[in-house]
């Protein structure tokens, strides 16, 4: 599927989060996690500032609060999982959440985007 290019960047970046929850579910992964938290945290950043004022001006608010959701939620796993717990749930909540921005928020908001 072709991303928008100013979501190609944000998209690109995902893959390396599928590898961090693969590690993770795997139990190999605290080290990773917290090499890479301000990377992860950068990221979630970017997107509640650049992608949730493009989907709450297209009535999408349902998706833009799942969002916000989805992130307090990951960074609780990911506090856990530094301190090596719910590893493997902190990989599948990671998973889930990047499939539900690949899936279903990246391609509303390509729809609302004015072209480029």
């Amino acid at each position: 599927m072709r991303r928008d290019p100013r979501l190609v960047p944000l998209s690109r970046e995902h893959h390396a989060a599928l590898r961090l929850a693969r590690a993770l579910v795997a139990g190999t992964g605290v080290a990773m996690l917290v090499q890479m938290r301000a990377e992860l945290q950068a990221h979630f950043d970017e997107e509640e500032r650049d992608l949730l004022p493009v989907l709450r001006a297209a009535g999408e608010r349902a998706l833009a609060d799942r969002l916000l959701r989805e992130h307090a939620q990951l960074n609780a796993l990911f506090d856990a999982a530094a301190a090596g717990r719910r590893c493997a749930e902190a990989g599948e909540a990671l998973t889930a959440h990047v499939r539900f921005e690949e899936r279903e928020m990246f391609p509303a908001v390509e729809a609302a985007l004015v072209p480029a």
